[in-house]
This record gives C-alpha cells, sequence and structure tokens, in this order.
C-alpha cells in the first residue's frame, strides 16, 4: 500500500481509487508459496475544481474568497509547527494557493522530535504534491538559488523534489551556477531517473561527459599565513566555517568537510559523473 501511496505521488495524484488485494497460491518444488498483489489507479480528484475560474464576467467564486480568508488569518498568526493542528496543516497541503509558500519555507528551519510535531510537519510538506507541476518547480528550484537559503531548507526540498520527482534540466543548469549549496542540491537531482528522456534530456547528460562536473567544485578554501605567538608564519587553510587548519589536513577539524566544503557521507561529483556515464551507456545502448 506505501509503493502504490508513493507511485501515486509521482504521478501528482490525489487519490488511489479501486484499490484490491489479489491472493494467488503458487507451488514450487513442493512447497506452497503465496504471492500478494495490491492495484490501485491513481486519480486526481481536485483537477476539475482547480481549472474553474476565480472569477466569471465579474462575479467571483466563494469558495475561492473562503479559503483566501481563511489562508490570511493562517498566515498572520502563524506562530510555529508545534502551535498548528493537523486539520490546518491539511487545508495548507491541499489548497493549491501560493500565498503559503513563504510560510513553508519558514517552517522548514523548524526542528522537533516528537510526534506532536512530526506529523503536521509531514502533512505541511505534501504542498507541493498538490501544487501544479510548474508551479512547485518553479518555487522550489528558485529557493534553492535564493541568497537565504539555510541547510534545513536544502535537506527538504531536496526531499520534496525527489519524492514528486520534479526533474528540471534547465533549473539544474541554474544550480550548477550558484552557490556552492545551490550546485550539491543539483548532483542530487541528477542522481534521479526521469520517467521518460527527452532527446533534449539525453544531449544535456551528454554535456557532463569527462571531468565537466568535477571542474565546477573547486577547492573554497584560503590558504593564509598564520597568526598565533607560536605558529606565526606558517601557511592554514581557512575553512568555510572559519577554522584554521594545517595545510597538509584534507579535512576541517571542526566541520569535518574538505577543502571542497563536501562532508564525508555527502555526495561527491566524481560518484555522479560514474553514474551519468553508466546511465549514458545504457540510453545509447538502447
Amino acid at each position: 500500500m506505501e509503493s502504490l501511496k508513493q507511485n501515486a505521488r509521482i504521478y501528482r495524484a490525489d487519490a488511489v481509487i479501486g484499490f484490491s488485494v489479489n491472493i494467488d497460491e503458487l507451488s514450487g518444488r513442493g512447497t506452497p508459496i503465496v504471492m500478494i498483489t495490491a492495484i490501485g489507479t491513481p486519480v486526481l480528484l481536485n483537477q476539475i475544481k482547480h481549472i474553474q475560474a476565480e472569477a466569471v464576467g465579474g462575479d467571483i467564486d466563494g469558495s475561492v474568497i473562503k479559503n483566501k480568508v481563511k489562508a490570511s488569518l493562517i498566515i498572520e498568526r502563524y506562530t510555529g509547527i508545534y502551535a498548528m493542528n493537523n486539520a490546518t496543516a491539511e487545508f495548507i497541503a491541499t489548497s493549491r494557493l501560493t500565498e503559503f509558500v513563504p510560510l513553508l519555507f519558514k517552517a522548514m528551519n523548524e526542528t522537533g522530535e516528537d510526534q506532536e510535531f512530526k506529523d503536521p510537519q509531514a502533512t505541511l510538506f505534501r504542498y507541493f504534491d498538490f501544487l501544479d507541476k510548474d508551479q512547485a518547480i518553479a518555487k522550489l528550484y528558485g529557493q534553492l538559488l535564493s541568497d537565504d537559503l539555510t541547510g534545513a531548507q536544502f535537506k527538504i526540498i531536496s526531499k520534496a523534489i525527489s519524492s514528486s520527482n520534479l526533474i528540471d534540466y534547465d533549473q539544474v543548469s541554474k544550480l550548477l551556477a550558484g552557490s556552492l549549496l545551490a550546485k550539491k542540491a543539483a548532483l542530487k537531482v541528477l542522481t534521479l531517473d526521469k520517467d521518460w528522456y527527452s532527446a533534449q534530456d539525453i544531449a544535456y547528460l551528454q554535456t557532463w561527459r569527462g571531468e565537466g562536473l568535477v571542474q565546477l567544485f573547486p577547492e573554497v578554501v584560503t590558504v593564509k599565513e598564520s597568526k598565533g605567538i607560536f605558529s606565526s608564519g606558517k601557511e592554514v587553510w581557512e575553512c568555510l566555517c572559519g577554522y584554521n587548519n594545517k595545510l597538509d589536513a584534507t579535512a576541517c577539524s571542526s566541520c569535518i568537510k574538505d577543502k571542497r566544503g563536501f562532508g564525508s557521507g555527502e555526495l561527491k561529483p566524481e560518484a555522479l559523473q560514474k553514474l551519468i556515464d553508466r546511465k549514458l551507456a545504457i540510453i545509447e545502448g538502447i
């Protein structure tokens, strides 16, 4: 059932209908085997409502006014996810109102470990599943390119792009020309598999053959002369976190990131380069 839900989200469906479970008994080498298959159809329940005009010939849809008034009150009174109940989180997630985007990016910077926080948070960030695909891409990638992008936003936005399969190579190109955090987001997107690859998609991937991706990630540290009382005159490299390290150190002693700004568990361009080369070899063999 969980797999059906995940696949339905890829198609940006609102629900799965016609759900059924088939149980078949197979026999193999005298041992009975039970095969259980779950089947369902993803549907867009809100599609008709979504394409209705907000105003026609001077008349305004009353439900639109009602929802926008409710949205303005939620935004005005918002103090954090802990103060939000599940009904409000569900309204925001399914509203398709772009007024909520600043609130969502603000909520991404909040933290909590208990279920009282996690339940509304999980519901809240389904917002981008219900938003039109083009709008979702514009909002999510736009924040990845903004100057005030935080590490917490980076993680949640990357997860949203992955879960909804919001792969856009034009936006990826912009990310690769942005900040280090934006470039790291681009690497994550390039690991994702598209439902279909157009000739244009394949041509884009082919541009990253060789060492192109690796060259986009030079060292971001500053080599300078130390000013200490007992170590004056020795060269050190200053990490982005501000910590000074010995010149022969491969990783920062404070934040444990290397000279290019990568942690030990982070996806590095060399690994992605190999994945793209492998993917292209398969594509070109079809």
